[in-house]
């Protein structure tokens, strides 16, 4: 299997931890299937003196016997002696899901921290986690033993837009096919290879969703009610109601049904702690009461507007459950093109001339039209310029009537910029008359320009 991406992270390993004189600590989370584990694999492959060892929920004592005999033929009687000789015999010690420690006994967390407070070696400990919310827990909370120990802490995101493009593009699939892909997954690397045999965007929803043994139909909700515990039940509302959309904190209380006070709270949890939803505001046009929110992960928003939505008439009819997410996609895809057509601004800032300092949407009221509300879909700017972008995933050309409009919607924004930029992202190209006015300040993308340039 083809390694791909994370040359900054082996640069740091590299660099920082191998070549260290000093023992350190580091501590690595990301959300599962995002190549944590694949990444060390790659880091430490050609290195001696190695102790890997996955951490699974058992028995305390099943589990201390376990990790005595994965490195001696003794059994320990207890951690901290444990932990000690691991830190004298190896040089890399290395704990796989190590909030799983955590969930067996607190107390090993404190044998640990003794262990490591007195390992006068030059020991390099890693530990990788998957549960988000329990590894910020462990490390960030002062109450904890191991607080203020680590080093290091990284989180593993996944993938680039262009690196995920780069994966589909070598499966076989055109630049709108990976775009489509790219929108139900985002760049979890581990989910990107399910899709390394090409088909159709109707087979691939079917076999990777929908089928009773599709590897992503129970991905989510499993890996969300393992973080989320006995209050699931409320975060999967508020993200089913989330799904393919931004809302105003109002809007969430009000079609999930939660009340208000407890909807601030979900929201928090899930945006600082778990962070699977964002807060969003108008860029440029900030009002507190126009605060927004939505999911920032491709795979659970794919997830609760098509899946979780739909589950009943899944367990019915698989074969009617996906003519109704295959004949909704498009509208779908059209949310999404304009997060992917962002990520393209944000990977690509040379393409325009500036680097943007802070790039969003916004919204408001029409000036002197207070019953007209406006949005714009892409806002980007630095102290010079800005930047004004439309996106359309339509089958039809887009006209200079688009164009016009959003130069007018861009009157409504108060700046001092002067340097204003227009782009737009269009699935299905230009007419002509459009194409006519392209200079400078204007930029018209279709997918294809999006891919050339970002594998020029």
């Amino acid at each position: 299997m083809k390694f791909y991406n994370r040359k900054k992270e082996i640069y740091f390993f590299e660099n920082n931890i191998i070549n260290e004189k000093n023992k350190k600590f580091v501590v690595m989370y990301g959300r599962r299937r995002i190549g944590k584990t694949t990444l060390i694999k790659e880091v430490f492959k050609n290195k001696k003196n190695v102790l890997y060892y996955f951490v699974e929920v058992k028995k305390e004592e099943t589990l201390l016997i376990d990790l005595s005999l994965s490195f001696s033929k003794a059994i320990y009687s207890n951690w901290y002696d444990l932990f000690s000789d691991l830190f004298v015999k190896y040089d890399y010690v290395i704990f796989d899901e190590f909030q799983n420690f955590f969930k067996v006994n607190q107390e090993i967390l404190y044998s640990l921290q003794h262990a490591w407070d007195e390992n006068k070696n030059n020991t390099k400990l890693i530990v990788l986690g998957s549960y988000v919310g329990m590894m910020k827990k462990i490390f960030t909370d002062k109450k904890m033993p191991l607080y203020g120990r680590n080093d290091y802490i990284m989180k593993i995101k996944e993938f680039p837009l262009k690196d995920s493009i780069i994966m589909l593009k070598d499966f076989g699939y055109n630049i709108i096919e990976a775009f489509e892909i790219y929108a139900m997954i985002g760049g979890i690397p581990k989910y990107l290879w399910l899709f390394e045999k090409k088909k159709s965007l109707k087979e691939l929803i079917y076999d990777i969703f929908l089928d009773d043994f599709s590897p992503l139909r129970e991905e989510a909700k499993n890996i969300l009610i393992s973080e989320f515990g006995s209050e699931h039940k409320s975060y999967f509302s508020i993200l089913e109601t989330l799904a393919g959309d931004i809302k105003t904190s109002s809007e969430i209380a009000d079609i999930s049904g939660i009340p208000i006070t407890n909807v601030s709270k979900y929201i928090k949890e899930l945006s600082e702690i778990y962070e699977i939803i964002s807060k969003k505001t108008p860029l440029l046009y900030q009002k507190k009461k126009n605060m927004k929110y939505a999911i920032i992960d491709n795979y659970y928003n794919f997830y609760f507007n098509n899946i979780y939505k739909n589950y009943s008439l899944l367990e019915f009819s698989p074969e009617k459950a996906l003519e109704k997410i295959y004949n909704n996609f498009f509208i779908y895809m059209g949310f999404q093109f304009e997060e992917i057509s962002k990520k393209f601004i944000i990977e690509n800032p040379e393409t325009f001339g500036f680097i943007p300092e802070e790039i969003g949407s916004t919204w408001g009221r029409v000036p002197y039209e207070k019953s007209e509300s406006f949005d714009i879909d892409i806002v980007a700017k630095d102290k010079n310029n800005i930047l004004f972008g439309e996106c359309k995933w339509t089958n039809k050309k887009v006209g200079i009537e688009v164009y016009d409009k959003l130069k007018l919607r861009s009157e409504f924004i108060k700046t001092n910029l002067i340097n204003k930029k227009y782009v737009i992202f269009s699935k299905s190209g230009f007419t002509q008359d459009l194409l006519n006015l392209k200079n400078d300040n204007l930029f018209l993308f279709t997918p294809g320009d999006m891919g050339n340039i970002m594998f020029e």
